[in-house]
C-alpha cells in the first residue's frame, strides 16, 4: 500500500492543529448519557505518520461532542481487540470504546471504525467513513461521528437479520445476497436495494421487507416466497435431436428452484442446438405440472419443423472475376447428393462472416483494393434456405512504386530483396494484399533478429485513380534494440527446468531474437512432453529488457499397452508395451515392447538420454531378442546396439553406432539358392553405421511443411570383425507442403546399394520392397530378384522407391486424416541390372494418431502385380510410427 504524500506534511499538520483547536467552540449542546473512549487508531501506510496517528483520536472525539456526546482519548492502549477495548472503556468509566484503523490507496482514505459496548455480550457495530484525501479528513470524521450517534442515540442499528418464508434456499444463502448486514447502521436506500437484488435473482415471486424494533435496534426480515423446485425435468416433442443431449445443454436440473431468467436462457440454447441441426424454425417453450404449488414439474416443449438445407447460395455484383473461383473460398454451400458424407449443405451462422471475410480477401488479393462486401441475408423458405452475398467490387489497380521510410538498418535495394512487393511492380502485376501481409511479417521479423523486439512496421497506400496504380510505402519504427533480462519459466510440474532451458535458443542476457525465439518455441514443441506451450515477450521496467516468459502444461507422457491385432506383415500378433519418453522429468527416454505372432517374435528394450549430462551429446542404448519366419528360412537374433548423436548446427544431427548381434538362419529348402545357403548356420555380426539426418520440418509426429533428409552409411566386416561383410550407403528424403483446406502434400524417395566387404553379403540384409511402409498394393518383401533356378526371392543390390502423398482432415480434433497415393519402385540382383522400368501403385488409407500410437489402414492397387503373377489388391494395418 502506498504511503501518505510526505510533501507539505507540515503545512498538513498545522491544519490538523487548527482544527484540533476550534472544533470545541463549534461543539452544540446535545443528547447526553453516552460515554465514548476514543482509542488509537491503526494507520496503515508506508510512511511514519506519528502525527495524522496522534491527531485522529482527538479529531473523532471533537466530533462527537459536537454530536452530543461525551468523548474522551486513551493516546496509548498496545494492540487492540474488542476484549481489549472493552476493559479499557470499563476502567475510563465509559460506555463504549471505538477504535480503528486508517488506510490510505493513491489519495482516498477510508476509516474503519468498531464501536466496542462495554458490557459483556454487546453487539460490537461497524463503522466506515472516507475522504478523498487529506484535506477532506474533518468532513470524514464529522460524518463518521454522526453514524455512531445514528447507532446508539437513536437506536437505528441493525441488531438481527433473519428470512421467513424459504423452504428451499439456505437462509444463509439468502442472507449473503443481501448489502445489510448486523451491525451496520439502518439505511432505508440500502434496504430497498436489497429488496430489488433478492427478487432480480430470479428464485422468487414475492419478497418483502418486516422492520422490527427490538432491543438495542432494529431487526430487519426479508419475507420470501419461493418460486417451487423442479422435481424433474421433461422433454416433449423432440424427435430429430436427442433428449439426453437437450438436458445436458441446459443449466436447471432436477431439484433446482425454478428461475425465469436462467430458464430463458436455456431455451435459446436448445434452439441453437436445433439450428446447428439444420431446424431454423424451431419452437421451444415450457410448461409446468403443478398439484404443489412447492414443487413442479417441468416440460420442455418443443415444436420441430422441417428441416431446411442451403439450397441457393448467391453472390450479387461479381461481373469482373471467375464466380465459381470465388465460390470455391466459401464454406457455406449448397446441399448436394455427397452432403450425407460431408455435412454441407447445413447452414452455419458462425461461417458467414468468415466468407463474407474471404470474399473480400479474394479480390483484395487480386487488385481490388475498393471492394466491399455487405452483410449476408439469409432467408428461409419453405422449401430450403437462401444464402445471399453482395458485393461491390470497384476499380482494379496495379502496384505503382515500393518505397521505404522510418527507421532504416539498410539502403533500399537490401530491403527490397526481402520484400516480395518489388516483383510484383517489376512484373506489372496486380495489387496483391496478402503479399503486403507477408512482407509487413517478414520486415518485423526481420528488424527483430537485431534485437528489435517491439519493431512495427506499417504500410502506406497512395493510390492513382487516374492511371489505376498504387504506390506503396512501408513505414518502419524500429523502436529500442533491447536484450533478455530473464528467461522464466512456469507451469512445469514434472518435466524440470533445465530440461526446457536446453531446448531455448535464447538466453539471460542474449540480444533478442524474433527466429530464436520462434525456434525455441518449435524445438519444445518437437519434444512432444507439453499440452500447451506458451513464451511471451514480457516488458520490464527498463526499456531495454525484457523477460522471456515460458508458460507449459505437462501432459502424459508414459504408456502401458496391451493387446491383440492383425498386420499385414505378422498376421495376428500379441503384444505389449511400457514407456516412459520423460522419465523423473529428465527428458529420459525407456522402452520395453514385446510381440508374438505366429511367424515372429520381438522383444527391444531401449534407453535414450537426448542431452547427456545436458550436452548436445545423445546417447541411447538398444537390447533386443528376435525371430522371424520368411518364405524360405528362419532367423533368430539376440543382440544390442550403442548410438550417440550430435548436432551439426539447427537443423542437422550426425550420429554413429556400433551393432553387435548373433544370429542363425534355419529351415532353409534342400536345394536353397545358393545365396540362401551360404547364410544358413549360426554367425556374428558387427557394424558401425555413420548417419547424418536434416528435419525443417514443423512437426516430428504431423509435419505440414519442411524437409526431412537422411543420409546413412552402414559398413561390416573388415576392420570392425564379424562374420558378415558388407558397405551399405542409403539416401531417403521427405518432402511436406502445406496445400489449401489444411492438406498437406508429402513427397519420399529412397534409395540405396549395397557392396560387399571382402565377404558374403547375407540374404536378409539384401533390399527387398513390398508393403505399407515402401511399395502399397504388393505384398511384403515380395518385390525382390528371384534366383534363376529355384524360383526363390534372394534380395536386391540396389534399390529405389517414391511415395506420392496426399494428407487431408477428416476430423483434425480427433487426429483422424485421410490419403491418396502413388507408389513406384523396383529392386535389382545387381546395380548394373537398374531401369526405369518400376513397379507402381494407387490407392488410399487413414491414419488415426491415437493415444495407443499412430494406426494405418491403407488400401493399395498394384499397377504391375500380373509381373510375378503377385495378388493385386492389398490392405496394409499398423500401428507406430511412420515417415
Amino acid at each position: 500500500m502506498r504511503g501518505l504524500k510526505t510533501t507539505g506534511r507540515a503545512s498538513f499538520f498545522a491544519i490538523l492543529a487548527l482544527l484540533a483547536f476550534t472544533l470545541p467552540s463549534l461543539a452544540q449542546s446535545g443528547q447526553s448519557g453516552t460515554k465514548i473512549l476514543v482509542l488509537p487508531f491503526k494507520i496503515n501506510t508506508a510512511t511514519d505518520q506519528k502525527g495524522l496517528a496522534a491527531s485522529l483520536p482527538e479529531l473523532l472525539a471533537e466530533s462527537l461532542r459536537h454530536e452530543g456526546m461525551t468523548a474522551s482519548v486513551e493516546k496509548s492502549a498496545g494492540n487492540l481487540d474488542d476484549q481489549t477495548a472493552r476493559k479499557l472503556a470499563a476502567s475510563a468509566k465509559a460506555s463504549h470504546a471505538f477504535y480503528g484503523s486508517v488506510s490510505q490507496i493513491g489519495e482516498n482514505i477510508s476509516i474503519d471504525g468498531r464501536l466496542v459496548p462495554v458490557t459483556e455480550g454487546g453487539q460490537s457495530l461497524s463503522v466506515f467513513a472516507q475522504a478523498k484525501d487529506l484535506m477532506h479528513l474533518q468532513p470524514a470524521t464529522k460524518d463518521m461521528a454522526g453514524k455512531v450517534r445514528g447507532l446508539l442515540v437513536s437506536g437505528d442499528a441493525i441488531v438481527d437479520v433473519d428470512v421467513e418464508g424459504n423452504q428451499i434456499l439456505d437462509k444463509d444463502v439468502i442472507i449473503l445476497k443481501a448489502k445489510t448486514q448486523v451491525g451496520q447502521p439502518y439505511d432505508p436506500k440500502t434496504v430497498n436495494e436489497d429488496l430489488k437484488r433478492l427478487f432480480e435473482t430470479g428464485y422468487f415471486d414475492d419478497v418483502q421487507i418486516r422492520l422490527e424494533n427490538v432491543t438495542g435496534g432494529k431487526k430487519l426480515v426479508f419475507v420470501v416466497k419461493e418460486k417451487p423446485r423442479i422435481q424433474a425435468v421433461g422433454v416433449i416433442g423432440s424427435g430429430e435431436v436427442d433428449q439426453d443431449k437437450i438436458l445436458e445443454t441446459m443449466s436447471i436440473k432436477a431439484g433446482s428452484i425454478l428461475n425465469l431468467k436462467l430458464l430463458a436462457e436455456d431455451l435459446e440454447k436448445i434452439r441453437e442446438l436445433y439450428r446447428k441441426e439444420g431446424f431454423y424454425k424451431t419452437e421451444v417453450t415450457y410448461e409446468l405440472e403443478q398439484t404443489d404449488p412447492r414443487v413442479a414439474r417441468l416440460n420442455i416443449v418443443i415444436k420441430e419443423p422441417k428441416k431446411l438445407y442451403i439450397r441457393e447460395v448467391r453472390i450479387e455484383g461479381v461481373s469482373q472475376v471467375d464466380a465459381d473461383e470465388l465460390r470455391g473460398e466459401l464454406s457455406t454451400s449448397e446441399r448436394r447428393f455427397w452432403s450425407w458424407a460431408t455435412g454441407s449443405g447445413v447452414l452455419k451462422e458462425e461461417m458467414l462472416e468468415r466468407d463474407a471475410a474471404a470474399i473480400e480477401n479474394f479480390y483484395a488479393n487480386r487488385g481490388y483494393v475498393d471492394i466491399k462486401v455487405g452483410q449476408p441475408d439469409v432467408e428461409y423458405g419453405d422449401d430450403g434456405i437462401a444464402v445471399v452475398f453482395r458485393v461491390e467490387e470497384g476499380d482494379r489497380y496495379k502496384v505503382g512504386k515500393v518505397a521505404f521510410t522510418g527507421d532504416l538498418l539498410m539502403d533500399d535495394d537490401a530491403l527490397m530483396a526481402i520484400i516480395k512487393l518489388d516483383q510484383t511492380a517489376e512484373e506489372g502485376s496486380y495489387f496483391d494484399r496478402s503479399v503486403v501481409r507477408d512482407d509487413l511479417n517478414i520486415l518485423t521479423e526481420m528488424y527483430a533478429d537485431f534485437g528489435f523486439a517491439f519493431a512495427q512496421a506499417d504500410v502506406d497506400l497512395n493510390k492513382n485513380d487516374a492511371e489505376k496504380i498504387i504506390d506503396v510505402t512501408y513505414t518502419i519504427n524500429k523502436g529500442r534494440r533491447v536484450f533478455v533480462r530473464r528467461v522464466l519459466i512456469e507451469g512445469n510440474d514434472k518435466t524440470r527446468d533445465n530440461v526446457i532451458r536446453r531446448e531455448m535458443r535464447l538466453a539471460d542476457g542474449d540480444l533478442f531474437s524474433g527466429t530464436r525465439l520462434r525456434r525455441s518455441n518449435e524445438r519444445l514443441d518437437r519434444l512432444d512432453y507439453f499440452e500447451k506451450i506458451d513464451i511471451e515477450t514480457v516488458p520490464t521496467e527498463n526499456p531495454t529488457e525484457v523477460d522471456i516468459k515460458v508458460k507449459v502444461k505437462d501432459k502424459n507422457t508414459g504408456a502401458i499397452s496391451v493387446g491383440a491385432g492383425y498386420s499385414t506383415y505378422d498376421s495376428v500378433f500379441f503384444g505389449g508395451s511400457i514407456e516412459e519418453r520423460n522419465l523423473f522429468g529428465k527428458g529420459y527416454h525407456a522402452k520395453f515392447q514385446g510381440m508374438l505372432s505366429g511367424t515372429s517374435s520381438r522383444f527391444v528394450l531401449t534407453l535414450m538420454n537426448p542431452r547427456f549430462n545436458d550436452s548436445n551429446l545423445t546417447t541411447s542404448l538398444s537390447l533386443y531378442d528376435m525371430y522371424k519366419s520368411y518364405d524360405d528360412y528362419s532367423k533368430e537374433t539376440i543382440g544390442g546396439k550403442m548410438t550417440f548423436g550430435y548436432p551439426l548446427g539447427e537443423y542437422t544431427m550426425l550420429s554413429w553406432g556400433y551393432r553387435l548381434d548373433r544370429y542363425r538362419v534355419y529351415n532353409t529348402n534342400l536345394y536353397a539358392s545358393s545365396v540362401i545357403s551360404q547364410s544358413a548356420g549360426t554367425y556374428w555380426s558387427s557394424s558401425v553405421t555413420v548417419e547424418v539426418d536434416r528435419d525443417t520440418t514443423d512437426s516430428s509426429t504431423r509435419p505440414t511443411k519442411g524437409t526431412k533428409n537422411t543420409l546413412s552409411l552402414e559398413y561390416a566386416g573388415g576392420i570392425v570383425g564379424g562374420d558378415d561383410s558388407l558397405i551399405r550407403p542409403v539416401v531417403t528424403s521427405n518432402y511436406f507442403h502445406p496445400l489449401p483446406f489444411d492438406w498437406v502434400f508429402h513427397w519420399r524417395g529412397s534409395a540405396g546399394v549395397l557392396f560387399d566387404n571382402g565377404g558374403d553379403i547375407p540374404v536378409f540384409e539384401r533390399f527387398y520392397l513390398g508393403g505399407i511402409d515402401n511399395l502399397r498394393g504388393y505384398e511384403q518383401n515380395k518385390i525382390s530378384p528371384r534366383d534363376p533356378r529355384t524360383g526363390e526371392r534372394i534380395g536386391g543390390r540396389a534399390m529405389f522407391y517414391t511415395n506420392f502423398e496426399t494428407i487431408y482432415p477428416i476430423s483434425k480434433s480427433n487426429g483422424i486424416f485421410g490419403l491418396f497415393f502413388f507408389d513406384a519402385g523396383d529392386s535389382w540382383r545387381e546395380t548394373s541390372d537398374v531401369s526405369f522400368d518400376l513397379y507402381k501403385s494407387v490407392g488410399a488409407g487413414l491414419r488415426w494418431y491415437s493415444p495407443m500410437g499412430l494406426i494405418r489402414v491403407e488400401y493399395g492397387y498394384g499397377l504391375d502385380a500380373d509381373r510375378q503373377n503377385l495378388w493385386p489388391h492389398q490392405i496394409g494395418f499398423s500401428m507406430g510410427q511412420t515417415f
